[in-house]
Order: structure tokens, then C-alpha cells, then sequence
């Protein structure tokens, strides 16, 4: 992920994970007698490797769900540095895979040593804080990464993101869009016909405020100043630690509006909609 600063949060949530809208249920991965979420798809290596085209699961059992295109969840165990599958269920849990007959002579003690699986993996436990509803792109305080060579543990690393002051949903439901309109002094603006969109790349601190500004985006010159002159008196604004750092990168959007502009002349304000329902702006 060596890409420039502009880019490096967008790259930070799409690179090394698999292309889906929707974020996808992960498998399980128990280690030292702790279940964690595993952000990987071990199985998929031994389907591809096996050319397997066959469904795991048939019609009457198979569940089909947004969020488990791959159509089953696969339960992994690590035993003395060795990783294991012991279970495939089917997207709701209600039938699972007979290993002897997927893994013909294979199955010890009810598991199969995954010996083809060379890579390096993301595992979480804890508390989630940051989603995007794509692929596996949620974050937890607890972060493991373990590096594997033919179904063998050569390393594990842990990472702390406890520090993570975002909430659960941080895009885009705790958007500050109140915070940002209690800051635009609407009466400096000309009068606003329509809307006027305006998005700033910048860079946060530790304590959730602007440090910087990369770039911006807008047609209009005053509202582009206007949002230049408001970003560095955000405060608190939710940040997000990945791999134990802190995630600099963060899009604000400034929506200039009509409606907006008239309730706040007139001294009035409402709670504001989700900056994403563009029909409520």
C-alpha cells in the first residue's frame, strides 16, 4: 500500500480484500482456546488449487445471503502451530459439510491439517470500531495477524486499536453533518439555490481534529472557503486505529443547502438528516 497520501486511506479499505458490496461473514479461527473473527478464506485456496466446482452444500441446503456470497463458513483451529479445518456450515448454520466426504482420507480426529494454506492473515476479537459495509472491511480493538507456510504458524503479531474513539457505524451514520452546519456561517454565503457540494481530503491528529488539509473538491470558490475556514474548528471528530495506528486519512463533506440556509437565518434549527439521504437535502 505504498500509493500517496491522498490515496492511502481509500487503498487502506479496498486492497487485500475480496470485492464485495456488502460486508461478508467471516470465517472462525480458534486459537489457544479463543474464537476470532478471520478475515481470509482458507478453504477458497483448496477449492482453486483442487479445481472444485461442484457446490458444497445442494439447492435444498444451500442458503443464499448478500452478506455470504461464498455460501458457507468455515470453523479453523490452530493445535501445537498446525491449523486445522473442523467445520463448513452452510450461510445459516443449519447443515454442514461431511469432511470425510470432501477430504476422502484426510479427516483425522474429526479435522483436516490445512497443509496447502500459504499466507498471511487477519484475525479480530473484541469490540468492532469501524464498519463499511463491504467486504471484510470492519476493524476490532483486539487485531492479530498470523503468517502461515503450508498449513504451518511461523508467526503471529498482535495489534491494539482500543484507542478508537469511533463508534461502531462510523461511515456514514456518525457523521458530523450537525457539527459542520452549526459552524458555516450561512449569513457570509450567497443565497443558496439548490445545493452546493464540497468534499475535503485531510488529515486527523490523535484527538479527532484537522490537522491538515490534502485537497479539495468543489465548483464554488466561496463555499470552497467556507469549508476551508470551518474544518480546523471540528473537534472530537471519530478516529480509527488499524494495526495499532492511527488512521490519518478522512473525507469531509460540506452540503450547502437552501433549506439548510433558511433555518439557520431564521435561528432555527432541526435534527438534520443522514448526509447520505439526498432527497432530505
Amino acid at each position: 500500500m505504498k500509493y500517496s497520501a491522498l490515496l492511502s486511506f481509500v487503498i487502506f479499505l479496498t486492497s487485500s480484500l475480496p470485492s464485495y458490496a456488502t460486508e461478508q461473514a467471516p470465517d472462525r479461527l480458534i486459537i489457544y482456546g479463543d474464537t476470532t473473527l478471520l478475515h481470509a478464506l482458507p478453504l477458497q485456496q483448496w477449492l482453486e488449487q483442487n479445481d472444485w466446482k461442484k457446490p458444497l452444500f445442494p439447492d435444498s441446503l444451500s442458503s443464499f445471503s448478500t452478506g455470504c456470497w461464498r455460501g458457507y463458513v468455515a470453523f479453523w483451529e490452530i493445535i501445537d502451530d498446525r491449523l486445522y479445518l473442523t467445520n463448513i456450515y452452510n450461510g445459516n448454520y443449519s447443515a454442514k459439510v461431511d469432511l470425510d466426504s470432501l477430504f476422502i482420507g484426510k479427516v483425522y480426529h474429526g479435522r483436516v491439517s490445512a497443509d496447502w494454506f500459504t499466507d498471511t492473515v487477519t484475525a479480530y476479537q473484541g469490540k468492532r470500531v469501524y464498519y463499511l459495509h463491504a467486504g471484510f472491511s470492519s476493524i476490532y480493538e483486539d487485531e492479530f495477524e498470523h503468517v502461515f507456510e503450508k498449513g504451518v504458524l511461523i508467526k503471529s503479531m498482535y495489534f491494539d486499536n482500543s484507542l478508537s474513539t469511533s463508534s461502531m457505524r462510523t461511515m456514514p451514520d456518525s457523521y458530523p453533518t450537525a457539527m459542520i452546519d452549526s459552524l458555516v456561517d450561512w449569513k457570509s454565503l450567497p443565497q443558496i439555490e439548490g445545493r452546493v457540494i464540497v468534499t475535503l481530503h485531510v488529515e486527523l491528529n490523535k484527538l479527532g481534529q484537522v490537522d491538515s488539509v490534502l485537497s479539495i473538491y468543489g465548483a464554488n470558490d466561496i463555499f470552497n472557503q467556507e469549508a476551508l475556514r470551518v474544518a480546523p474548528l471540528l473537534t472530537g471528530l471519530p478516529v480509527t486505529y488499524k494495526r495499532g495506528e492511527l488512521l490519518k486519512m478522512r473525507s469531509l463533506v460540506f452540503f450547502f443547502t437552501r433549506k439548510k440556509q433558511q433555518q439557520f437565518l431564521l435561528g432555527t434549527t432541526i435534527p438534520l438528516p443522514n448526509f447520505c439521504n439526498e432527497e432530505a437535502l
